[in-house]
C-alpha cells in the first residue's frame, strides 16, 4: 500500500500568510505515488475572521487536485485545533505546517522519499531563510542577537537522528498519535505559548521512537520583524520558562539557583562586551523569572 498523507495546518485567522501558503502547496511537483488531503484547523478568535478562513479553504478546495476542508475549534490552542483534526485525517503520514510558512515545490516528494528510505516515525524538515534576508547584514545582526524566528538548516545528510522537532514543518506517521498521545494542549500558541514540539519530541524519544532530518522537505519561514525587538524576545523566553514549568514541573530547589546564575553570568558578559552570551543569560533569566513566578 502507497503512502496516502493529510496536511494539517493551525490557524489563528492570518488569512493572507494562509493563502500563501496553500498556494505553495497546490505548485507541489506532480506525483501519481500519494494521494493527499488538507485540513485547516480554524482558531480564528472571532466568528468573521473565521468565516473568511473558511472560505478560502472552499475556494482551494474547488480548485480540484486535493480535497481542502476546515475544521472550526473556537477555543485559543493551536494544540487544541490540531488535535480535534487529527481523528480527521485519512492519510497514513501527517504533515503540519504553521500557518505564516512557504513550502517548496519538491517537499512531498522528498516526504515520500524519506519515508522509503528510512525507519523514523516521524520526519522533521528544513526551515529556510529566503536569499534576500540572509544578505541583509542589519536583519542578520538581529536575527543573531534575539534568536525569536525560527530556521532550521542543520547540514546534515537526510536520515540523521535528531532529538527534538520544530513543529512549523514535521510530519508524523498516524500510529504515533496511537502510541504516545497527542499534542498537549496546555503548550503552545493559545496557551503558554511554546514548546509543544518540544515536548512531544520527548515523549516519542522515550517511547523508543525515532525523529529523522529531512532536509529536502523545505520551507521558507516568513519574517516577521516584529519579532526581532526587545518585547518580543522577552514575551518568547518567559513564554519558554512557562511552558517549561508546565511539563516539566520544576521545583523552587531548582528554579532559583538557575535564576541567580543567569544574572551573575548577564552582569559578567555584559562587563566582557560579549553580546550573543550576554543575550543567552538575559534569555534564561527571563526564563527562570517567568518560572518562579507561575510557582508563587
Amino acid at each position: 500500500m502507497g503512502i496516502s498523507v493529510t496536511i494539517i495546518i493551525a490557524t489563528v485567522g492570518r488569512v493572507q500568510s494562509l493563502r500563501r501558503l496553500l498556494e505553495s502547496i497546490y505548485r507541489w511537483d506532480e506525483t501519481d505515488e500519494v494521494s493527499a488531503e488538507i485540513i485547516v484547523a480554524n482558531n480564528a478568535r472571532d466568528e468573521a475572521t473565521a468565516g473568511a478562513v473558511e472560505g478560502l479553504v472552499n475556494e482551494y478546495d474547488r480548485r480540484g487536485r486535493f480535497h481542502c476542508r476546515q475544521v472550526r475549534e473556537p477555543l485559543p490552542g493551536k494544540c487544541r485545533a490540531q488535535n480535534k483534526a487529527i481523528p480527521l485525517a485519512c492519510g497514513s503520514v501527517l504533515g503540519f505546517f504553521d500557518d505564516d510558512v512557504e513550502v517548496m515545490p519538491s517537499w512531498l516528494q522528498a516526504l515520500l522519499r524519506f519515508f522509503a528510505s528510512f525507519p523514523h516515525e516521524v520526519m522533521q524538515g528544513s526551515i529556510r531563510m529566503r536569499d534576500e534576508d540572509r544578505n541583509d547584514p542589519e536583519l542578520q545582526k538581529a536575527l543573531e542577537r534575539y534568536r525569536t524566528i525560527d530556521f532550521i538548516d542543520y547540514g546534515f545528510s537526510p536520515g540523521t537522528d535528531l532529538k527534538t522537532l520544530t513543529g512549523g514543518n514535521i510530519a508524523v506517521r498516524r500510529e504515533v498519535f496511537e502510541k504516545v498521545g497527542m499534542f498537549d494542549e496546555r503548550l503552545g500558541p493559545g496557551r503558554t505559548g511554546i514548546s509543544e514540539d518540544v515536548e512531544f519530541a520527548r515523549r516519542l524519544l522515550k517511547a523508543g521512537m525515532r525523529i529523522g532530518y529531512e532536509p529536502r522537505a523545505a520551507v521558507y519561514n516568513e519574517m516577521d520583524r516584529s519579532r526581532l525587538s526587545e518585547k518580543f524576545f522577552r514575551l518568547r523566553h518567559e513564554q519558554q520558562g512557562r511552558s517549561r514549568l508546565a511539563y516539566k514541573g520544576s521545583t523552587i530547589f531548582t528554579i532559583v539557583p538557575n535564576l541567580l546564575r543567569s544574572i551573575w553570568t548577564f552582569g559578567w558578559y555584559s562587563l566582557v562586551g560579549n553580546e550573543r552570551k550576554k543575550y543567552r543569560a538575559k534569555g534564561r533569566y527571563y526564563h527562570y523569572r517567568a518560572m518562579l513566578l507561575g510557582k508563587a
